[in-house]
């Protein structure tokens, strides 16, 4: 069985494989699972395009070198699979593979969405895929979309188009603490909520919010009158 996630816009994805393809393992390959399963164990091959510290089950398990693949044992069952990043602080990735013994396999494809952010000491963060500079911190409470524009505007910002906003989205290969969730955004940002204002209308009375607690970006319209839940993050005006 296949697991497989990707956001084009960013050239990032995780891609989970479950199980080892008896037609493309050799015969050794095939014996050596088969005892691994037998003994109610897990032999999970994970391989990223970046250097990190990896862990399984919270379990450290040393670090893995880019591009080569490494067998890990564990035991049978959920593996929850840590990748955080050695050369970029703070950047990290997690993703589970449900395997209840024998051999599978998880690739971790991070190394663009890792180095695609910086911060700079104004309290802006640079995203090299698009030229634009975000303020770091969103407002920090519920406010509504006319606040939203007027608050960017006092900060000698604007709101992001709805299009600027998606393309924020991680696909998981980083994410952020927004609130009580965790986010799909650089862990460079200060979020407060998994909602952020579009400068995007739509219809009469209302607007564009994106959410960034989910594995895609979640689009919804909104009443521009509601606060609740939605915040503002601003694009900089500033060079």
């Amino acid at each position: 069985m296949n697991y497989a996630r990707s956001l084009a816009l960013l050239s990032a994805a995780l891609y989970l494989i479950a199980t080892v393809s008896p037609g493309n393992a050799s015969a050794a390959e095939r014996d050596r699972c088969s005892e691994v399963a037998k003994a109610g164990r897990a032999l999970v091959t994970v391989t990223s395009d970046a250097n990190c510290k990896l862990t399984i089950n919270g379990e450290a398990k040393g670090t893995l070198t880019a591009n080569q693949p490494r067998d890990v044992e564990a035991a049978g069952g959920k593996q929850v699979i840590d990748c955080a990043s050695t050369e970029v602080s703070g950047a990290a990735t997690q993703d589970t593979l449900l395997l209840g013994g024998g051999c599978g396999s998880m690739t971790f494809e991070v190394a663009q969405a890792w180095h695609r952010f910086t911060a700079d000491k104004g309290g802006a963060v640079a995203d090299a895929d698009t030229g634009l500079r975000w303020i770091q911190s969103d407002n920090g409470a519920d406010i509504d979309w006319n606040g939203a524009k007027q608050y960017c505007a006092g900060k000698s910002g604007r709101l992001p188009t709805e299009k600027e906003l998606r393309q924020l989205h991680t696909g998981g290969a980083v994410r952020v603490k927004c609130g009580e969730y965790s986010c799909m955004l650089s862990h460079l940002f200060r979020l407060s909520g998994r909602f952020l204002w579009s400068s995007s209308p739509f219809e009469t009375d209302q607007a564009i919010v994106i959410g960034f607690a989910g594995q895609r970006p979640a689009v919804q319209s909104v009443k521009q009158s509601v606060a609740k839940d939605a915040r503002a993050l601003c694009v900089s005006a500033a060079k």
